[in-house]
């Protein structure tokens, strides 16, 4: 069982990858092959910050702070999936592989097709939707969803990232602006990368964790929400992406 209180978490190729502070600053690397897997091992974390969609719309238009997000970063906007339908999702979990059965779906509720890069992440939607719903929330970690480039411009004074995070180029000007948060964000870069395998853990999968883990650490007790009163799913999930101003 970890000893984090403030966790970040990012997709990866092998499952789940986590950057954990505890009330001290002392941090913690890891990687999980199923979220279910992480909330046990953090079930003692007061906040666990989630770059993944959590709560879903079941009709058109989509998410109110997904539309509030692209316009806060202009340039970067295309870093915000359109997030699939509910049905959509239920659709891809039966037939992973059904693209054209998941594009059926969500062009009946949704009026338009599925992007190849939400089809590339709804099984992990799904992974963190049944685990919100399936368990008790007296007995889990607060887990809330978060965008990193939304992290990104807050830490940076309201300004999004002018370069493509995949690019050393967008990599180096998001460890710069992370280290005037976090100075010991280069040894933490450095360290996940000796750690983990680039086929296991990306680039850009660290340094977005890490925006997460610093956004919960920092401003656990003083996130701002997008949208400002976000509303809720069916589940009763809320529909929202949550920082912290530097």
């Amino acid at each position: 069982m970890g000893k984090s209180e403030f966790v970040g978490v990012d997709g990866c190729p092998s499952g789940w990858f986590s950057v954990g502070f505890d009330s001290e600053g002392c941090y913690e690397l890891k990687v999980f092959p199923a979220f279910s897997d992480l909330l046990d091992y953090y079930r003692n974390a007061k906040l666990v910050l989630v770059d993944i969609p959590i709560g879903l719309p079941e009709g058109p238009g989509g998410r109110e702070c997904d539309d509030e997000a692209r316009d806060k970063l202009k340039s970067r906007r295309s870093s915000v999936f359109p997030v699939p339908t509910r049905q959509t999702v239920e659709q891809v979990v039966k037939s992973p592989k059904d693209h054209p059965a998941a594009n059926k779906i969500e062009l009946r509720f949704a009026c338009k097709k599925v992007s190849p890069q939400t089809l590339a992440i709804a099984l992990k939607i799904n992974e963190v939707d049944e685990a919100l719903k399936g368990r008790d929330p007296r007995t889990m970690p607060s887990v809330r969803e978060v965008h990193p480039e939304i992290c990104f411009r807050a830490f940076n004074k309201g300004r999004s990232m002018e370069h493509p995070k995949k690019r050393k180029k967008g990599q180096d000007e998001r460890i710069c602006v992370l280290e005037g948060i976090e100075p010991r964000t280069q040894a933490i870069f450095n360290k996940a990368l000796s750690d983990f395998l680039r086929k296991c853990v990306a680039k850009d999968d660290i340094l977005d964790a890490l925006a997460a883990a610093v956004t919960a650490r920092l401003g656990h007790d003083q996130l701002q929400t997008i949208p400002k009163c976000p509303p809720k799913d069916c589940k009763g999930l809320p529909m929202e992406m949550v920082y912290w101003e530097a």
